[in-house]
């Protein structure tokens, strides 16, 4: 009888105390959030400190002011994120106010970023040691997947043949098309052909002349309609 009191102190001791930790926990977790104005989950980073270097340009995709975007972190979605891309160190910084309603800047985990999704682009991890960039712009996944690597290149700048110092290159990419495993880049008309059998490129090369379709008007809806069509067409 009085072993039976013990196991049920015992399991009643552990239980309580179980349950406390997970108040703790969460207790701690939403000062967190109530500190930081974040959710812990989001906050998975560590703070931004802007180089000290003076260098002309910025580093960042499209322009060095922040956009609005989803954030899918570990299977979870932020809504409407102020976000950047440093694509100079393939870096996602999170812009965020505080509960003090003070600005800041993190810079996003990579390691557990699922997806970061405008209105209008994608980004994704890269899978592919061939691709450089460790995200890349997810234009069409299918039986063809087709992405975009972007990328900056930081050069000498020079006055008079002078040099002055350092400046970002405007935003660079390349496009790779991946088919059962394999990564193909293409820049021209003649390179993404030669990527398919010699029946579809009669079928390609129709839609070019019917579409009036020419890589140097490419722009990313262009691109997803072409890579849509390739992929109806695959034998």
């Amino acid at each position: 009888m009085q072993k039976n009191i013990l196991v049920i102190c015992l399991i009643i001791f552990l239980i309580g105390k179980g349950y406390g930790q997970t108040i703790s926990t969460d207790s701690l977790r939403a000062d967190f959030d109530k500190l930081y104005g974040l959710d812990v989950l989001l906050n998975n980073g560590k703070k931004y400190f802007p180089d000290k270097n003076p260098i002309i340009g910025h580093a960042f995709w499209k322009s060095k002011d922040p956009f609005w975007a989803d954030v899918t972190i570990s299977g979870r979605t932020f809504k409407n994120q102020k976000i950047k891309y440093n694509l100079d160190k393939q870096e996602f910084l999170l812009i965020y106010t505080n509960f003090n309603g003070q600005q800041g800047q993190i810079i996003l985990n990579a390691s557990v970023i699922d997806s970061v999704n405008g209105r209008s682009f994608s980004f994704v991890p890269n899978r592919y040691s061939e691709i450089k960039q460790q995200f890349v712009q997810l234009i069409y996944q299918g039986r063809l997947s087709c992405y975009i690597g972007w990328y900056k290149e930081l050069k000498i700048s020079s006055i008079n043949g002078v040099k002055s110092g350092y400046e970002f290159s405007d935003d660079f990419h390349k496009n790779y098309l991946v088919y059962k495993g394999a990564v193909y880049r293409f820049s021209s008309k003649s390179s993404f052909l030669r990527i398919f059998n010699q029946t579809e490129r009669v079928s390609i090369r129709k839609y070019f002349s019917v579409n009036r379709f020419t890589f140097k008007s490419l722009d990313d809806i262009k691109l997803k309609k072409l890579i849509v069509y390739c992929d109806e067409i695959l034998i």
